[in-house]
């Protein structure tokens, strides 16, 4: 194991129950019949084979105050409720985005950094 997490290298995390802290959780705003949609759940799946993600799809159409909110910009991806992609998946920015969540990760797991 090195010193630094590596994109190749999984993270390993001293405590047990600080594993599913390791998953990075996305959230998915999507609907049916959306071209753009559909395209980014293609460009996600090899990201999550390099990747500890987790996508959480969310149907803007099953509830009026998301769909007034992302109607105009789906599909929108998230982490934590901050943006980041909006209409396309731009897969080198979004795996820039995913290696320094890690790194945060890994920094806040040595105690190196708050979790603010």
């Amino acid at each position: 194991m090195s010193i630094c997490p590596s994109l190749d290298e999984p993270v390993h995390i001293r405590d047990p129950r600080a594993q599913s802290m390791n998953t990075i959780k996305l959230q998915l705003y999507t609907k049916a019949d959306c071209p753009l949609c559909d395209e980014a759940k293609e460009f996600l799946e090899p990201i999550a084979a390099q990747f500890p993600i987790q996508i959480e799809e969310i149907d803007i159409t099953a509830n009026l105050g998301l769909f007034t909110k992302y109607k105009e910009l789906i599909p929108v991806l998230e982490l934590d409720g901050k943006r980041l992609c909006v209409h396309r998946i731009h897969v080198n920015v979004l795996k820039r985005k995913l290696m320094w969540e890690r790194w945060r990760r890994w920094f806040i797991d040595k105690g190196w950094a708050s979790n603010k």
